[in-house]
């Protein structure tokens, strides 16, 4: 006998679906979450003592081999300073050595001891008894099954409400719906036909529908409605509304038509929002829609009725303007509308306002060009000059601009064939202790041997690789050279102490960053602590998560981070204590006057203080003179580099200053 097949109803189904899919898998997750997450965290964390245990072992090797107390002192305060770590206990083989004991716990602290030996050269110089702190793992556990618990619940709680929702919305209203629409149909009145293939009752409403749903006569109607909605997202912008970029070609040709045969003059004004990628990254897509919306409005009823605006992409604009005799009119006009934009505009409920400045730049027809393309890359090399004068006002064309933009390509072309043809090197200048005169570092420049304009400065080109992409070969480049002299140093027995070198801000945000460099240190043989990178302000001040995440994974590979000019920024305390990098180097315009002005003497000294509460080594740039080297001394800075001391240079005059490697024993 064939048993029947249950019937549910389609409410019963998405309830009976709510239980099972959302409230079963929660239980079971808040069941055995804490067993499956002890079992994958001890094996780590036993791994990591290990792991901390040898690394202490093996940095402790060399200290208690060369009888360099303070040095394992340091080693010892280092390793204790790790979280993980409650107490360390050294005890040397060496006769008469005192047992070394450090402890930050409490004696009562649950705590695991592992002990290793310290061996050089199969020689067992001592014993390292390190005290882990036990109680980490159960925190973990406990904060992780409150975490768990408020997370399950509120996937329950939610979860139930949405599916609820969606019940309602899409379940109960639209039966209604469609049960009127069906009287609907059957007086041929407008109606979408739906396909009904379930067997519920959504499915016999369907059903009812299609059955007369051929007796739809709307074909027509529906055509000419989709022809309209393509002439308009042909023809105008989908978000403002105004006309696109290709019904402004159409009406600009045939307005130049006219003003040639009656030889009058048009303008074209290019119109860049500025600062709106800021803002729009900030507040989101839909609040800068609404931006884009409300300056497009303010475009629209600030020109006149006779002129044309247009939408080209982004937050770019272009404006026609008839009858654009004399200059004066049309200044005036981008005056007018410079001043209407950058009032306040108001953002969608709860942002508040948000206040936007524009650049313009203003080609004349046909005076600056006859064409459409002409005119427009006219007015758009005028709006960038704008933009380099302050923003937030305008710029007429002028035909150096065109000059500069064909040389500003010439040079950017320039710059492929300089990585190609092996045109860039790196010069270095020392980084000296003023105390003892000896080199404990070294900072590589770029320069570009130019064949025609000879060596260049990184100010004449490092801006447009960035704006032009190549920013990244140059900064692989960099990071390649810089490791391979180290090697050759190191193979001719020198050694410059530490490498610097300089990356762009924009690097920072490349994810294969810390790969590259990983790559080139592995293959040239650099050590960790050998390579630093110096980055500026600007970059510790970008916060991004990726340059952040791109730093700290530098970090891991031993690569040291030095703030550049530091003090001329804005100084955020709050990242230093976040990166903490290996030096601060304090700018040079706080050391040129430093032996006559008391005011740069007090914000060296700050910067000192601060450096040193932090645990952070301090470089001073710019030294140029004795007084200046003195004053420093004075402060306590004793890396200093400037010209005082050496020049930037290349490889073989830098060579015979560096110390001899690996050092005598």
């Amino acid at each position: 006998m064939k048993l029947p097949k249950p019937s549910l109803s389609l409410r019963s189904v998405v309830l009976l679906a709510v239980v099972v899919g959302i409230a079963v898998p929660a239980l079971l997750l808040l069941a055995f979450s804490e067993s499956l997450v002890r079992r994958s965290l001890e094996p780590l964390l036993e791994g990591q003592r290990s792991a901390v245990l040898t690394l202490a072992a093996n940095g402790l090797a060399e200290p208690l081999w060369t009888v360099d107390s303070q040095a394992v002192q340091r080693a010892l305060e280092q390793l204790l300073s790790d979280a993980s770590v409650c107490g360390v206990e050294l005890s040397e083989e060496r006769p008469g050595a005192p047992n070394l004991v450090f402890k930050k716990c409490s004696p009562d602290w649950p705590t695991v001891t592992l002990v290793a030996a310290v061996r050089r050269d199969n020689q067992v110089l001592g014993s390292l008894s390190v005290r882990f702190d036990d109680a980490a793992l159960e925190h973990t556990l406990a904060g992780g099954r409150e975490q768990i618990a408020l997370i399950v619940g509120l996937q329950v709680v939610m979860g139930v409400t949405v599916m609820l929702l969606v019940l309602y919305l899409r379940l109960v209203r639209p039966i209604d719906r469609l049960k009127q629409q069906a009287s609907a149909i059957a007086q041929r009145e407008a109606v979408v036909r739906l396909p009904w293939n379930r067997r519920d009752e959504l499915g016999q409403l369907g059903e009812h529908l299609n059955e007369v749903g051929d007796r739809i006569d709307t074909l027509i109607a529906d055509l000419e409605g989709k022809n309209a909605q393509l002439h308009q997202m042909a023809m105008y912008d989908h978000l403002t509304g105004l006309p696109n970029r290709t019904l402004f070609r159409e009406v600009f040709q045939h307005e130049a038509a006219v003003a040639k045969r009656e030889g009058s003059s048009l303008a074209l004004l290019f119109v860049d929002l500025d600062r709106f990628k800021a803002i729009n990254d900030s507040l989101g897509h839909a609040a800068g829609d609404n931006m884009l919306l409300a300056a497009s409005e303010r475009l629209r009823h600030t020109v006149r009725e006779s002129d044309l605006a247009c939408r080209v992409s982004g937050d770019e604009f272009l404006l026609l303007m008839r009858e654009a005799s004399p200059s004066d009119v049309v200044a005036h006009a981008a005056q007018r509308l410079i001043s209407t934009l950058n009032a306040p505009l108001q953002l969608p409920e709860g942002l508040g306002t948000a206040s936007v400045s524009a650049s313009i730049g203003i080609a004349m027809f046909p005076r600056d060009g006859e064409d459409f393309d002409t005119l427009v890359r006219h007015a758009d090399l005028a709006m960038y000059r704008a933009k380099q004068q302050g923003r937030s006002r305008y710029s007429f064309f002028q035909q150096d601009m065109d000059a500069n933009a064909m040389a500003r390509l010439a040079l950017e072309r320039e710059l492929v064939a300089a990585l190609a043809e092996q045109q860039l090197e790196l010069h270095y200048q020392p980084i000296i202790d003023a105390g003892s005169g000896r080199v404990c570092g070294v900072e590589g420049l770029m320069r570009w041997q130019h064949p025609q304009r000879g060596l260049l400065m990184p100010g004449s080109f490092i801006t447009l690789a960035e704006e032009s992409g190549q920013i990244q070969a140059l900064g692989r480049w960099t990071v390649e050279v810089a490791c391979a002299q180290l090697a050759e140093w190191k193979a001719a027995g020198r050694h410059p102490g530490n490498l610097a070198i300089n990356l762009s801000a924009l690097q920072f945000r490349d994810q294969r960053l810390p790969e590259q460099v990983a790559d080139a240190m592995r293959r040239h043989g650099v050590l960790p602590g050998e390579l630093s990178i110096e980055l500026t302000e600007s970059t510790l001040m970008s916060d991004s998560d990726l340059s952040m995440q791109t730093m700290a994974r530098l970090r891991a590979l031993g690569v040291a981070l030095s703030v550049d000019d530091f003090g001329t920024g804005y100084s955020s305390l709050s990242y230093l204590k976040l990166l903490r990098p290996a030096k601060l180097k304090i700018d040079r315009s706080f050391v040129h006057d430093l032996p006559v002005s008391a005011d740069d003497r007090a914000l060296v000294q700050a910067i000192l203080g601060l450096a040193q509460a932090l645990g952070i080594g301090v470089v001073a740039e710019g030294v140029e003179t004795e007084a200046q080297r003195e004053v420093l001394l004075e402060l306590g800075c004793a890396q200093q580099q400037g010209y005082f001391y050496a020049r930037p240079a290349a490889v073989a005059s830098v060579t015979e200053r560096l110390p001899v490697w690996p050092p005598a024993a």
